[in-house]
């Protein structure tokens, strides 16, 4: 890699999102593998690795791969600049996730999808690490089922098969009303963090 694009990419990674990663590492260490959730507990981070498949900086979506499948992000610009980002790119993501705060039918012909917006840190997140980014996150997903004896709702979103936590007695109350197969949106909170890593050659 260049000075220059070292350079960008370390502009790059000093928004709120991207964290600074110099010198580049292939496997980010990862100090922190659990967090306290208000309403959980104790819950463990999820790492997971995506391909930057595109980006459009007009209106920052970014498109990532994994395992095959491929989701937008719109990435708000309290991020930062995403000049440096580049297709195929690494994004090592860190995240922990809240319990359901909401459950909606999509409308009819709604396609998987996520979207994301920056959420004030109100002390859902104990013990979090250091510049790490709360945000809110609606998931657009196929719902597949709901186990009420482990509080938790099973769907498949852009990402695929994914799972979450419910406690809220409202939110349950809608659950247990879909069917496998209805397409919902999904509301929680995500605390995350995501480090550029090296390209694969």
């Amino acid at each position: 890699m260049s000075v220059t694009r070292r350079h960008l990419t370390a502009s790059l990674l000093a928004g709120a999102i991207f964290m600074p990663a110099v010198p580049l590492i292939t496997s980010p260490a990862i100090a922190q593998q659990s967090v306290n959730v208000r309403g959980l507990g104790v819950v463990a981070v999820d790492n997971v690795d995506v391909r930057v498949v595109s980006v459009d900086l007009p209106s920052r979506n970014v498109v990532v791969e994994r395992s095959g499948r491929q989701w937008r992000i719109t990435v708000p610009e309290d991020f930062g600049s995403l000049a440096a980002l580049r297709r195929r790119d690494r994004l090592s993501i860190s995240r922990v996730e809240s319990a359901l705060i909401a459950v909606t039918p999509a409308r009819r012909g709604t396609k998987p999808d996520v979207v994301f917006t920056v959420a004030r840190d109100e002390g859902l997140f104990g013990n979090l690490p250091a510049r790490w980014v709360v945000r809110n996150v609606t998931v657009t997903a196929q719902f597949t089922s709901f186990d009420a004896a482990s509080g938790t709702v099973r769907y498949v979103g852009p990402e695929g098969a994914r799972s979450l936590r419910v406690i809220d007695p409202a939110v349950i109350s809608v659950l247990q009303t879909l069917r496998r197969g209805d397409m919902v949106n999904l509301v929680f909170t995500e605390a995350t963090q995501i480090v550029l890593t090296p390209r694969r050659l």
